[in-house]
């Protein structure tokens, strides 16, 4: 049995997760090359790049709340918290530049309740959003979940924009997508194909793709973004894109090709990125631009603790309302 050494910092986990021969209750079809696996070079129409655009997001919970009604007992818990999301632009060979960069802040409560916090004269508001459930964990998802949506609506403008487009992370489910904008998944938790094409997938080479196959909500391949190091796993280096449905297999393909042309120029270096190369360049740079954009979390949290100060201190009604 051979030992390899994980290029991804030890704090980010692997980017491989999949248990020996495991594969998925249903292997995806292949949709191209007549239902075989082959591998395809990345391809550019043109000398030039297209217009790109790298699309992002970031969240933190900043403050947890809860709401007591002293008459029945009940206890309501919330969750103050803030995401971030924004885009990389390119156009043709100019700089790479932030674009749309948005900060929003949300006071999120359990159990269908929905009471508002007073904005600051600091400058800090939040948006009321409700779930059913009621976990600090479920809380949490939810904030996950409207930073994913805002993520989503920027990167399909993008794309009806004239920009070939990636969004960190799979295409967001649930919304019908017909624009060919590029889901990028830098971690894999299952085999999706049948075990003989699996097996075959870490012999791809820099630029190249795999055969594209078919998913209930998108097509998706497998490319290599950059060389093995000698001491890396089989699937350093490797991601894997979505493709809406939406757009056509001939589109499709296409976007595919193009893709396995330019992404590998923006692949992650070790010496500025723990997740690299998985991690692009533009997105890693995103990333943290954004989390500066949301701002001191201890500023935060105080802001959080000011306004139920102050709305307990002029509303009998939200006096039960604690950090």
């Amino acid at each position: 049995m051979t030992i390899f050494f994980e290029d991804w910092n030890v704090s980010y986990g692997s980017p491989y997760l999949i248990e020996p021969d495991e594969v998925s209750e249903e292997p995806a079809e292949l949709i191209e090359d007549k239902q075989r696996f082959r591998f395809h070079p990345g391809k550019q129409e043109g000398e030039e790049l297209p217009p790109l655009a790298f699309v992002d997001g970031v969240r933190r919970g900043e403050a947890s709340l809860y709401r007591h009604d002293p008459l029945s007992g009940e206890i309501v818990h919330g969750v103050a918290g803030a995401h971030a999301r924004g885009a990389v632009v390119r156009n043709g060979n100019g700089p790479l530049l932030f674009k749309d960069t948005r900060v929003s802040r949300l006071c999120i409560w359990g159990a269908g309740q929905k009471p508002t916090l007073s904005p600051t004269e600091h400058g800090f508001q939040w948006e009321s959003d409700s779930i059913i459930e009621t976990s600090p964990k479920d809380l949490l998802a939810r904030l996950h979940q409207r930073m994913r949506s805002s993520e989503a609506e920027l990167a399909e403008a993008m794309g009806k924009a004239g920009y070939l487009t990636v969004i960190d992370g799979p295409l967001p489910y649930g919304r019908v997508i017909d624009v060919p904008i590029l889901g990028y998944i830098k971690t894999h938790h299952k085999a999706i194909l049948k075990a003989e094409y699996h097996r075959k997938v870490p012999s791809l080479a820099p630029g190249e793709r795999t055969s594209l196959f078919a998913r209930k909500h998108c097509f998706s391949a497998y490319l290599r973004l950059a060389p093995r190091g000698p001491f890396s796993g089989p699937w350093a280096g490797i991601v894997r894109i979505e493709i809406p449905v939406g757009a056509g297999l001939d589109l499709a393909i296409r976007e595919a090709n193009r893709a396995a042309f330019f992404l590998p120029k923006f692949a992650g270096v070790a010496h500025k990125d723990p997740r690299a190369p998985q991690n692009l360049q533009p997105i890693g740079a995103l990333e943290n631009h954004l989390r500066h954009l949301l701002g001191d979390p201890r500023l935060a949290a105080r802001a959080v603790r000011e306004s139920v100060a102050h709305d307990s201190s002029h509303s009998p009604a939200q006096r039960g309302l604690f950090r």
